[in-house]
């Protein structure tokens, strides 16, 4: 397996992933905001980075552009995982993203964010 990195201000959602993902093998790292995500990113390679939009300090946008500039972390997978990326027009493409996922009811995100990282 390999190594994911979740990027989210909300406790909850870092602890939730962190579980699901850790149950199906993979090494989950987890920062709460952008900047805290760079610091992350200087020693790790995630093969797969899920990032929130809304954070302090870094937000999601600022840190897919980051990421794509950054050695190392341009091929990685970017995942946003926000409530406001449903609602935004074009939320993959201007922040360089290769899919998106809705915040919702954990049960439904679970298939997502399992269907996602199997890619």
């Amino acid at each position: 397996m390999f190594e994911v990195l979740v990027v989210d201000n909300h406790p909850l959602i870092r602890e939730y992933l962190s579980t699901l993902l850790g149950k199906e093998g993979y090494t989950v790292l987890t920062a709460e905001d952008g900047l805290a995500a760079v610091d992350i990113l200087c020693e790790h390679h995630p093969k797969v980075i899920f990032v929130d939009l809304i954070m302090p300090n870094i937000d999601g946008q600022a840190l897919c552009r980051i990421i794509r500039r950054m050695p190392g972390h341009k091929d990685s997978f970017l995942v946003i995982l926000s409530a406001t990326a449903a609602e935004m027009s074009m939320p993959v493409k201007e922040c360089r993203a290769n899919a998106y996922i809705a915040k919702g009811p954990f049960k439904k995100m679970s298939v997502h964010i399992l269907d996602v990282i199997e890619r």
